[in-house]
């Protein structure tokens, strides 16, 4: 089995044309002519929550919209702050890097969540914003009376 792993390793070296350390138990894909190793310890859902964090910037809108919203009037602001928040985000939305990998139903998963996540984290940031935007406002004119 070593004598295997070792004549495969050597032949994904030759492929990749670069020398890597790879684990036993480690996961190796080729794709579009490149080289990925996975530790046997980075789960798929450990690779989509990190995925989501760098590639997921799709929630702006929500978000931009809850900050207008909320500057306006922080009522107003919270039916957009619920309505932005309480959905996940649309499938064109999520910007994942890789198809392969999103068809994985834990990644799928993890991914998925974390963005929702940070799409709601964000959003309520805004309405945070807005909120006290309108509150340093209200001192200001009860000051200036």
């Amino acid at each position: 089995m070593k004598a295997l792993f070792l004549v495969c390793t050597l032949f994904l070296i030759s492929l990749s044309g670069k020398a890597q350390d790879f684990a036993p138990d480690s996961t190796i894909v080729i794709q579009n002519q490149k080289l990925y190793t996975t530790a046997p310890t980075e789960s798929l859902a450990v690779k989509g929550q990190i995925d989501a964090e760098r590639h997921y910037t799709k929630y702006r809108g929500a978000a931009t919209g809850t900050l207008i919203a909320s500057l306006f009037s922080p009522l107003i602001g919270l039916i957009p702050a619920i309505a932005c928040s309480s959905t996940t985000p649309k499938l064109k939305n999520l910007d994942y890097p890789d198809e392969a990998l999103f068809r994985q139903a834990e990644y799928h998963a993890s991914y998925t969540q974390k963005a929702k996540k940070i799409k709601k984290r964000k959003v309520w940031t805004n309405w945070g914003i807005g909120f006290g935007v309108n509150i340093a406002l209200a001192l200001v004119i009860a000051a200036g009376s």
